[in-house]
């Protein structure tokens, strides 16, 4: 048996890493909700603010992925964010159900969960949600509160000035 020469044995080398890098690449994308159809059915729901929402992101009902966000657009007319998301075949969502865009923590990301209605008609696909909240912004909300703590601190110091004798000479 004869061997293999060095140049022969780095092209297979080469050849293997090339084949290597194209399946890993072919299964990325291949598991990505958000870059293939898959089965499943498109709903819509339109939030004034989708910040931190992403495609790929998961729809959650009772606390089990039922889906994934597909796109997400901005309306220009209304400046609203229109997310479509794919919620997979054998799920049905009552037509009354809400769908809130929730965080996953302070430093997490953020997912929509489905808080579903007592309606007996189901969403077909297309349909959009009637009920939406959209994601809360910490940082404002956490600036609110500060500003509301200083406010009420400065009012405190005003008051206790006021009522405060001045010392006599």
């Amino acid at each position: 048996m004869a061997r293999m020469s060095s140049d022969t044995r780095h092209i297979l080398i080469g050849a293997a890493t090339c084949v290597a890098i194209a399946l890993f690449f072919a299964v990325g994308y291949s598991g990505n909700p958000a870059k293939r159809e898959g089965n499943g059915y498109r709903l819509i729901g339109i939030y004034e603010d989708a910040t931190g929402l992403n495609p790929g992101s998961p729809v959650l009902m009772a606390g089990l992925k039922v889906g994934a966000v597909r796109t997400l657009l901005l309306e220009k007319q209304t400046n609203e964010a229109v997310v479509q998301m794919t919620i997979e075949d054998g799920y049905e969502i009552p037509i009354d159900s809400e769908a809130k865009i929730i965080s996953n923590g302070l430093a997490g990301g953020k997912y929509i969960r489905i808080v579903p209605g007592g309606d007996l008609t189901m969403m077909q696909p297309g349909e959009t949600f009637q009920y939406v909240r959209g994601s809360i912004d910490f940082l404002t909300l956490f600036e609110r509160i500060v500003k509301s703590g200083e406010a009420k601190q400065a009012e405190m110091k005003k008051g206790d000035s006021e009522t405060t004798p001045s010392p006599s000479n």
